[in-house]
Order: C-alpha cells, then structure tokens, then sequence
C-alpha cells in the first residue's frame, strides 16, 4: 500500500523546474459536507472516520492532483488544546501521513499541513514567539517522522507566527517548505490581516528557508489574479496559489462558495501565465475543480 520508495520520483523542487504542479482543493469545507459536526477538530476524523478522510485524498489524487496535503491544518498542540484535544496530537499527526500512504500513487507526494495555532502575539494575545517555535517544531516532528514528502505551512495571517513556523521545521527537517500566508486586497493594496505586506511576507519568508512561497485562502480566485505579479516580483522561489472559489454566502444556515469550477480555472490559468508555478483551491473547492484545472493544465 502506497510504500514507494523516494527515488520513484523526482524531488518536488526538481518536478516545479518542469512543469506545473496541482495541489489538491479544500479540505475543510468537503468534511463538513460529510458531516464534520461544528466545533469538531478535523484532525479528530483522522481516527473517528478514516475511511471519510482517505476517500477525500483520494478523490483528489484521481481527479489530478499532484500533491495532497495532510489532514493536519489545526494539528498542533496549541491548536488541539483549544479544542480539548492536545493529548493527541502525536496519534492525530502520525495517522493522517498514513492515510494519505495508504492511497497515495506512485507519483503522488504528501505535504504535511501545518496552519495558525489559533494564538496571537501582543497586543492582541499573550503568546511568544518562542511558544510558537516549540508548538510548531513539536507538530513538524511528527509529521516528518511519519514521512511526509515536504512541509506546508499555510493560511497564515501573522508573518511572525508562519516565520517561527518555517524556522521549527529547518530545525528538524532538511525537506522543502511551502510558506503561504493569507491576504486581504485592500485600497492599498495586498496586506495580511495583521498588517504585513507581500513583499515583507516574501523576505521573511525565504530568510527562514521557505523553498516555495504563496498565497491562499481569504481571496476568491479572481481577486488572487493581481497577488501573483506581486509575488513574482519579490522572489525567484517558485509561487503557490490556492484561492478560495469565491467569497463564502449564508444561505440557509449553510455557507455557499458561488465560483464555479470552469471561472475558478479560468483564473487559475491567468495565474500561470502571471508565474504561479503550483496551484490548487481552498475554501469551497473539491476535487470538480482540481479535475478542471488538471484537465485544462495537462491538455
């Protein structure tokens, strides 16, 4: 079961020279259509309902993807004890690789998923920065022992938090790191929530030894479109996008993304030709968008 060894397929950096890479879609929103209760941590569903999980990454692998990202997003200790889960962490971490193993094709990778810790800096929080290190470093551990082909840290609105993030992994890990924070466009332009700009994110980013750098989440993909020249200008490190398809709508009680999977690929394309060089959906997406774009990026 999916046990392949590393030398099956070139190294991610290697494979990004060459071609675009697919990541996979949202994650998130697909296990709440399946019935992730509110409140629940993802992750816990990595245990309870494996089946669910692995179907997920596996519909992803089928529909295109390259890559698919562990089931880890909210992982760490930080995270986890917020929900009352932080004494299974190691379990939760270890379990989502296998899973991904245990689908994963020959030419597939799997990127452990490292997200915010759901903790704040001063003013707002009263966390360290050396609370983040050790919450992240704990979390990278695992994941890489478990053997993880590469890291993502991503949705990140603090490039401190992602810094100290990218920093625990180097720690532990000479494997590639994929840093993607998360923007607003504002009249002034492309910010993070806390302030940060693009080109801030993108040196702090590589000084920590992020391999790859991106963006994902907040934006729909239209609104993303104009974000990649701006990356492209700050770095020659291959760029990540994974927009949201589109803003998210009440309707009924449930959250509604009205993009469709042929605009969002539309966009998408206009983010290659603009230098995105891996690419994939967030919030609202599934494996209907990553199949168009797989159909759209491969034809």
């Amino acid at each position: 079961m999916g046990g392949i060894s590393l030398t099956s397929k070139p190294a991610i950096l290697d494979l990004v020279k060459k071609r675009i890479i697919i990541l996979d879609g949202g994650m998130g929103s697909l296990l709440i259509d399946q019935g992730l209760p509110p409140g629940m941590p993802p992750e816990f569903w990595n245990i309870s309902n494996p089946e669910n999980v692995q179907a997920c990454h596996k519909n992803y692998f089928d529909a295109g993807s390259d890559v698919v990202f562990t089931n880890t997003f909210g992982g760490s200790r930080l995270k986890l004890m917020a929900h009352k889960h932080g004494h299974s962490i190691e379990e939760y971490n270890k379990k989502a690789v296998e899973l991904v193993k245990g689908i994963c094709p020959e030419h597939g990778y799997i990127a452990g998923d490292i997200g915010p810790s759901g903790a704040f800096l001063p003013p707002v929080g009263t966390i360290t920065v050396e609370e983040y290190f050790r919450n992240f470093l704990e979390q990278a551990r695992y994941l890489s022992d478990a053997g993880v082909d590469f890291f993502v840290v991503e949705t990140m609105v603090d490039v401190k938090e992602a810094e100290a993030a990218v920093k625990a992994i180097r720690e532990i890990s000479s494997l590639p790191i994929l840093a993607s924070m998360t923007y607003k466009k504002t009249k002034r332009g492309y910010f993070t929530i806390m302030g940060n700009s693009v080109s801030e994110c993108v040196k702090i980013l590589e000084e920590a030894g992020a391999d790859i750098v991106g963006a994902n989440c907040t934006l729909g993909s239209d609104e993303m479109v104009d974000l990649v020249p701006l990356l492209k200008k700050e770095t020659n490190l291959p760029i990540s996008v994974k927009p949201n398809a589109g803003q998210p709508q009440l309707v009924n009680g449930k959250t509604i993304y009205n993009t469709t999977p042929q605009d969002f690929t539309r966009d998408i394309m206009l983010m290659i030709e603009a230098g995105a060089n891996l690419v994939g959906g967030c919030c609202g997406s599934n494996p209907e968008f990553i199949k168009e774009i797989a159909e759209k990026v491969k034809g």
